[in-house]
């Protein structure tokens, strides 16, 4: 098994697309049966050569997603395994759709990332990723959800002479679902991970919560 660099990889399988340091790729059958089909075929393929990889599938749209997760980055492995993924979808006559593949992270600006992390940590139910030599960043454990980085800087306000066009004030804030039984102790694990209160008015529906720097999250579920 060989290190491939994520330009290696794009020009090795123009087919795909290299995101985040994986390669992705959406396809489009004629219908809910031909989906099925690919995904059936491409497991054999995949039970062949021991290399699995994530996928979704939507009525007739699947989008995949290929890495060398034990080695943490492309690998020749996902490479053969993406080239024998473009012949079955060559052969299935299925419709390549670049524009659908994109990643999306999340970055918090904060003058003091070990003060509001361990926040975000516990409000989510993320794990940490990376080394010293690398940005702070939390993961999905099930890697679905996008992650959330970190960048720390000495002063994390707008600028004065920035302007805001709509004239209001300058906010967001994060919706994060759960089931309803696991609610309250998400909550409490928000709390003593160094996060605020604001509002429980709305529990057990909502509750609204904050970490040290003011970035909101409001802890919802469909109770």
């Amino acid at each position: 098994m060989t290190n491939v660099t994520s330009a290696e990889a794009q020009e090795q399988l123009p087919g795909w697309t290299v995101v985040d340091g994986r390669l992705e790729i959406s396809v489009r059958a004629k219908g809910f049966e031909g989906a099925i089909e690919f995904v059936n075929r491409f497991a054999d393929v995949a039970e062949e050569m021991d290399h699995h990889p994530d996928f979704d599938i939507r009525y007739n749209t699947i989008r995949m997603r290929v890495v060398s997760h034990d080695v943490g980055g492309l690998t020749d492995r996902d490479t053969k395994f993406a080239a024998e993924l473009d012949k079955l979808i060559d052969d299935l006559e299925l419709k390549r759709q670049p524009k659908k593949i994109s990643r999306t992270h999340l970055v918090v600006v904060t003058p003091d990332i070990a003060a509001i992390l361990p926040f975000w940590k516990a409000v989510l139910d993320f794990k940490e990723s990376g080394g010293d030599d690398q940005p702070a960043m939390l993961v999905d454990r099930s890697d679905v959800l996008d992650p959330v980085r970190f960048h720390q800087r000495a002063d994390a306000t707008i600028p004065d002479d920035d302007v805001d066009p709509s004239g209001g004030p300058v906010s967001m804030h994060l919706d994060v679902f759960v089931p309803a039984e696991f609610a309250e102790q998400r909550m409490q694990d928000a709390i003593e991970a160094g996060g605020k209160l604001l509002s429980e008015a709305d529990a057990p529906s909502m509750w609204e919560l904050a970490d040290l720097d003011g970035n909101r999250v409001y802890l919802r579920t469909d109770q």
